[in-house]
């Protein structure tokens, strides 16, 4: 059972970055991001490796909110998933797995694709209105800055899950 106190990291692992969201409770955001860690001519100095524990060490939360992983999800983040797995055993936090499916059913109305869902949870945390990537078409690629509200739709759905007097459009 969430605490609604309780502080708690949700990410969304992509293939060469990762969006978090630091929540203090359901209704307070702490900190949020884009950790990028690619390879090759573009490489960042700090790999994932050291990125996750420094968020570990600055946040000290009770619980890590991740994604469920999809059959095809399997293979495109796997060393973040891996280190993000280790620092959670070796420093003792819970992990929490969240899926799809239970983030479409905690914003319902907005389950149609995940730009209604970040319009939602931008509605909910003012804070992010300014991150909040404009709809895109389908040959676009995705906004740098979607990780984020996809972090952060993890951590209400988690809340949610957990504390079903908390509403969504709170």
């Amino acid at each position: 059972m969430a605490n609604k106190d309780e502080r708690i990291l949700a990410v969304d692992a992509r293939s060469s970055s990762f969006g978090f969201v630091v929540f203090d409770g359901p209704n307070r955001l702490l900190d949020w991001g884009v950790k990028s860690f690619r390879r090759g001519v573009n490489a960042v100095k700090l790999p994932a490796s050291g990125k996750v524990p420094a968020l570990l060490d600055e946040f000290s939360p009770r619980a890590i909110v991740l994604r469920t992983l999809d059959w095809h999800d399997a293979a495109k983040q796997p060393e973040l998933r891996e280190t993000i797995l280790g620092e959670a055993a070796k420093r003792r936090i819970p992990l929490k797995f969240v899926s799809r499916s239970a983030v479409k059913n905690a914003f319902a109305g907005a389950n149609r694709n995940k730009y209604a869902v970040a319009a939602q949870v931008s509605a909910r945390f003012p804070e992010l209105a300014p991150k909040l990537p404009a709809l895109h078409k389908i040959w676009m690629s995705e906004e740098y800055w979607l990780s984020v509200f996809d972090a952060a739709s993890l951590g209400v759905t988690y809340f949610r899950r957990f504390e079903p007097s908390i509403s969504v459009h709170s």
